[in-house]
């Protein structure tokens, strides 16, 4: 298999000389001496239930780059370190979020916990800046998680802010149009759903009842969709996880819905196709497959043979693939692995000195928003073709 990660992982860890390590390697023996010892990364998500494949795959995503790591050799002064990912599953539910992020910090020694929903990203900002500093790797759109204020957060997707005003503009098609809601009802649903009525509305469209739903606990989506298409509408807005999102947009098609979607980005085309027949996704607009990006083809058959997968391989994959390596050279940079403030601080010279795979960060917002150059979309047409068109993110 190609280490796509070499370079960059060489730079990092060779600069790692002289790091102070996380609190964590003290209790697992690694006190600075030839012994070695263990950096911990902690993640928190949902690995079972219906959103377990998005989990998953950002799981693997992070493990990718720290087998990568740890396979090129994680030297601090003098002495050689493991890298581990200590994963907990939340079900999704922001309230175990919180008590997996504190025995993640408090019990396994994390300075660092990654967590991809927003309801659990903001269930650890409420901790992270009180009795216990650890730093949140956030891989949620949300924007509301970066106008919280919190210092030691750091966001790693582009904001949903990027996406909606686009997205409408490209399934608006006539005045007055109807818009349906069925995303998920999850915290980043309600967002999202909040954020497009209203630009819906101000785009002169009209937005219907909101028939949001659990996509993690609802397996039969026709009551729901019935009640929706009651009222006629000419787009749909949908998503949550792939699998789920897909199930709904096929019952929609089978009841007799011909209209536009307008896909969230938590959902990803190239899953839609793996769970739908895709003729059911024409007429769509989402962000554009992994595969369209210039640059990913290696990366992907990587990923596959890595995990012995022909599943899709996806952005949710590839941005925290290339997010980890950052934070690490951040603690290099910081000469700190168990001070939060000061890893983040290091993050804009961090930021600057590693490589990626695509959509790759360049510089880093004061409020901690990752950001890269030449984001897109795509909108499926009727004749089932990705047309990708560049989408302009706001300035933070």
């Amino acid at each position: 298999m190609t280490n796509r990660l070499t370079t960059r992982t060489y730079r990092t860890v060779a600069a790692l000389a002289g790091v102070g390590m996380l609190a964590a390697v003290a209790a697992c023996g690694g006190s600075g001496d030839s012994d070695g010892g263990t950096i911990v990364i902690g993640y928190s998500a949902g690995l079972s239930g219906g959103a377990a494949e998005y989990g998953v795959n950002v799981q693997n995503g992070l493990k990718m780059a720290i087998d990568e790591a740890n396979e090129a050799g994680v030297e601090i002064d003098g002495t050689t370190y493991t890298v581990e990912l200590e994963s907990l599953d939340d079900q999704y539910q922001p309230g175990t979020t919180g008590t997996n992020v504190q025995r993640l910090v408090e019990k396994e020694g994390a300075a660092v916990v990654f967590i991809p929903h927003a309801g659990g990203i903001k269930a650890a900002q409420e901790l992270n800046s009180g009795r216990t500093e650890f730093l949140i790797g956030a891989y949620s759109s949300d924007p509301a998680i970066l106008d919280s204020g919190n210092e030691l957060t750091v966001m790693i997707p582009p904001s949903f802010d990027s996406y909606v005003q686009p997205f409408i503009d490209k399934v608006m098609t006539k005045p007055n149009a109807k818009l349906g809601l069925m995303a998920t009802s999850s915290e980043f649903g309600q967002e999202w759903t909040k954020a497009t009525i209203e630009k819906w509305e101000a785009a002169g469209g009209e937005v219907l009842a909101k028939n949001n739903i659990d996509y993690g606990t609802v397996s039969d989506f026709a009551g729901p969709v019935a009640k929706t298409l009651a009222g006629k509408p000419d787009v749909i807005l949908v998503g949550g996880p792939s699998q789920p999102t897909a199930l709904l947009i096929e019952e929609a098609r089978e009841q007799g819905f011909d209209g536009a979607f307008l896909i969230i980005d938590q959902a990803k085309f190239e899953e839609l196709e793996e769970f739908t027949d895709p003729e059911n996704l024409n007429n769509s607009v989402g962000i554009m497959p992994l595969p369209l990006y210039e640059g990913t083809e290696q990366f992907i058959a990587d990923y596959q043979e890595k995990f012995s997968s022909d599943k899709p391989v996806n952005a949710d994959i590839a941005l925290n693939y290339q997010a980890l390596p950052i934070f690490l050279e951040a603690m290099k940079i910081a000469k700190s692995v168990d001070d939060p403030k000061a890893i983040r601080d290091a993050m804009p010279e961090a930021v600057k000195a590693v490589e990626g795979v695509f959509f790759v960060p360049d510089s880093i917002t004061d409020k901690g928003h990752l950001q890269a150059k030449g984001l897109q979309a795509a909108y499926r047409n009727a004749q089932g073709e990705y047309e990708p068109f560049d989408i302009e993110q706001p300035q933070e």
